[in-house]
């Protein structure tokens, strides 16, 4: 069992971090987006040995040396919200029975986790469904595959779930790796860059130790970084956070999860074309583009 306090910069620990974590970079008059430098090798040796520690149970605070990086200088409000979501169940299996009926409903019904929220995003996607049609690409965070099954029904080829906890599916056009895995084929094949990324409600949670993951204060820059270096170039990633549009402060909701303002948006779209913005209930709806 870890402590806080102990070792705590293993945050900062080589490979470094490098300019994904550094806040006091922003977007350019003359840039389109904020143009940062991404080392994808060493972005894939963090994510295989990841830095920060695990705590079981989560911590209910964030440890005061990294209150300053957690709430990006000040830049996020902090208040309390906390969950143990560290206790890994039993092995889930998804039957071809049951995607069958997710792709049969899917078609006259909302399927997702998040309600009208979901449907929402749903919207989004089938306004991309021409650059979705017969393509390959990953959904990050899953425990229930109401985001494949819609992704498959607008003509996906195939869909790879990335996640810290594994999820398998009994059907020829689902796969689940876990993202290091996916990050070490990807290093050594790299013809097996993604067509596109999805996420909904996921990123939010990376580094908050609330899944039984490391304590890091920049987890979810770094995991959209990593994601990032998983793309074809210009590829789609289709994200879903919780935000606040139009006002630079966000919130941490520490152990839960992140509330991004649009000082933490800046942050999370480094490298990004931003193609399409849509405020959907408590989220919001980004379609950003992977450019070089």
């Amino acid at each position: 069992m870890a402590h806080a306090g102990e070792d705590i910069d293993r945050v900062h620990s080589f490979p470094p971090c490098g300019q994904i974590c550094n806040f006091s970079m922003h977007k350019r008059k003359e840039d389109p987006f904020l143009r940062k430098d991404f080392n994808c090798k060493d972005m894939f040796l963090r994510l295989k040995n990841p830095p920060g520690k695990v705590f079981k149970p989560p911590l209910k605070k964030p440890p005061p040396e990294l209150l300053l990086d957690f709430t990006q200088n000040g830049s996020m409000n902090l208040s309390s919200m906390y969950f143990d979501g560290s206790r890994q169940g039993p092995k889930v299996t998804f039957t071809p029975k049951q995607i069958k009926t997710l792709l049969t409903n899917d078609k006259d019904k909302n399927i997702g986790s998040y309600g009208a929220e979901s449907n929402g995003f749903k919207q989004v996607l089938y306004r991309y469904k021409d650059q979705l049609k017969e393509k390959t690409g990953i959904v990050i965070g899953s425990q229930s595959p109401w985001l494949e099954v819609m992704l498959l029904n607008l003509g996906v080829k195939h869909v790879t779930t990335v996640d810290y906890n594994a999820v398998f599916f009994d059907h020829p056009q689902l796969s689940f790796e876990l993202m290091s895995d996916l990050a070490d084929k990807i290093t050594k094949n790299q013809s097996l860059l993604m067509d596109f990324a999805a996420s909904f409600s996921s990123l939010e949670h990376s580094g908050l130790g609330r899944y039984g993951d490391p304590i890091n204060p920049h987890g979810d820059l770094e995991a959209a970084a990593q994601i990032w270096c998983m793309l074809k170039p210009g590829a789609l990633f289709y994200l879903g956070i919780p935000v606040n549009f139009g006002t630079p402060v966000g919130s941490l909701v520490f152990n839960a999860h992140r509330i991004y303002g649009e000082a933490r948006i800046e942050q999370i779209t480094a490298n990004y074309e931003i193609l399409e913005r849509k405020p959907v209930g408590m989220h919001g709806v980004l379609v950003l583009k992977k450019t070089l």
